[in-house]
């Protein structure tokens, strides 16, 4: 059985960013379709196996790297993997306080 992937609102809008930025940055859209294709194949690994992220501290919040530039932080249940956060990995003056667990307090608990 093939789980459902549901982006969450905040996730989807990093990931609509990070695509518009590449095409922005090299002029066509073949960085962005590399890029998407190592988080769809990084998301075909999760629906496969929601534990081979590594464990964070909020339990079933997990997160894989499926590139060095971006991390996933998903949450996953018997029937559905969510996505919560893409975190973009050079963004140093940032970081996670703590992990969204509801809709309501992923755009609050961001720095």
């Amino acid at each position: 059985m093939v789980k459902q992937i549901n982006w969450s609102p905040l996730a989807k809008g990093e990931l609509r960013s990070l695509l518009l930025s590449s095409v922005q940055k090299f002029g066509n859209k073949e960085q962005g379709k590399i890029i998407y294709s190592l988080f769809q194949n990084a998301l075909h690994r999760i629906t496969l196996n929601p534990f081979i992220g590594q464990a964070t501290e909020v339990d079933n919040i997990r997160y894989i790297t499926p590139c060095p530039d971006y991390t996933l932080f998903y949450r996953h249940s018997l029937l559905k993997i969510e996505i919560l956060v893409l975190w973009d990995n050079s963004h140093k003056a940032g970081k996670i306080k703590s992990i969204p667990t509801g809709k309501q307090e992923e755009a609050s608990q961001l720095l």
